[in-house]
């Protein structure tokens, strides 16, 4: 590691009052700071930033969405031109969601060939029914579904193959990147479930009831796209519920929009704990049976 890493760490640190400003209450500056630290001296090339601003500016957007990277609810990557990305993962966006409060339960999963698997959208009083069987080797993914239910009984949910979410993949230019040997792993790569989890996670995240946390959760569905770097709209499969277009950020974005880059370029992690070599992130089952559960 090279001395970039202590810069960086102090740099952060400087950072503690913004990031207060703009962090939801349930989350101090000190934790988000302390967090953001580990995860610095974990990511993988971070010794190859050179640009500083934009390790900063995503760990501002981790604060303004109200998540820690602590490799579970969010974590930082480097891409091959130096710059930090900072990338929700799916335990976070599933937690915004439930601060909604509409919602009951929350299943996003991949079904695979020897999964018992009936999907009829128009059975609206249960249209995904899954079953899994552990003593088997599951096979090949084939799916992949979001089904949220909502506290007042309805329904959202989705579903894509495969072959579909492949055909974002393939148009995403990180991906063309990595086919063309430009780069040497993307994380389409290295954990492709996760990549279509979130994929289908955020075409049903367009329908989810608002709230006062809306806004967080809309900024943070959006972040997905950095992933792809492409619109990832298709229009192959109809919605369930009328859009919700995203609200602008509020004043904790602009109190820091010095350290935003005007024109992107395209409690603490443990030691102990696995995480993908080539992304530092850290990667769990995120299924969660019931609102209840305290995130």
């Amino acid at each position: 590691m090279t001395n970039n890493l202590p810069t960086l760490r102090d740099q952060v640190a400087k950072m503690q009052p913004e990031f207060a400003k703009a962090l939801p209450g349930h989350i101090t500056a000190e934790r988000f700071v302390r967090t953001a630290q580990t995860a610095i001296a974990l990511t993988r090339n971070i010794e190859k930033v050179t640009n500083h601003k934009s390790l900063l500016a995503e760990c501002t957007k981790a604060a303004i969405d109200g998540l820690i990277l602590d490799g579970r609810e969010a974590a930082l990557v480097i891409d091959y031109n130096g710059n930090a990305q900072y990338r929700p993962m799916m335990r976070g966006l599933l937690k915004l969601a439930y601060n909604s409060g509409e919602i009951r339960s929350l299943v996003v999963e991949a079904v695979c060939e020897v999964d018992t698997f009936d999907y009829s959208p128009t059975r609206g009083h249960e249209p995904i029914i899954h079953k899994i069987d552990l003593t088997k080797d599951r096979g090949d993914v084939f799916a992949v579904y979001a089904q949220a239910t909502l506290k007042d009984g309805g329904i959202i949910f989705d579903v894509m193959t495969a072959n579909q979410i492949n055909a974002i993949r393939d148009r995403s230019d990180a991906w063309r990147a990595f086919v063309a040997k430009k780069i040497k792993s993307t994380p389409w790569s290295t954990d492709w479930s996760e990549m279509a989890r979130k994929t289908v996670f955020r075409r049903l995240s367009k329908y989810l009831p608002s709230s006062t946390d809306r806004d967080r959760f809309a900024e943070a569905v959006e972040r997905i796209d950095d992933d792809y770097t492409f619109d990832t709209t298709i229009s192959d499969q109809a919605p369930t519920q009328p859009a919700q277009q995203p609200k602008k950020r509020g004043g904790a974005a602009a109190a820091l929009k010095d350290v935003t880059p005007k024109k992107p370029d395209n409690d603490d992690r443990r030691d102990d704990i696995d995480h993908d070599p080539e992304t530092g992130e850290i990667i769990d089952g995120e299924t969660i049976p019931d609102a209840g559960d305290d995130f």
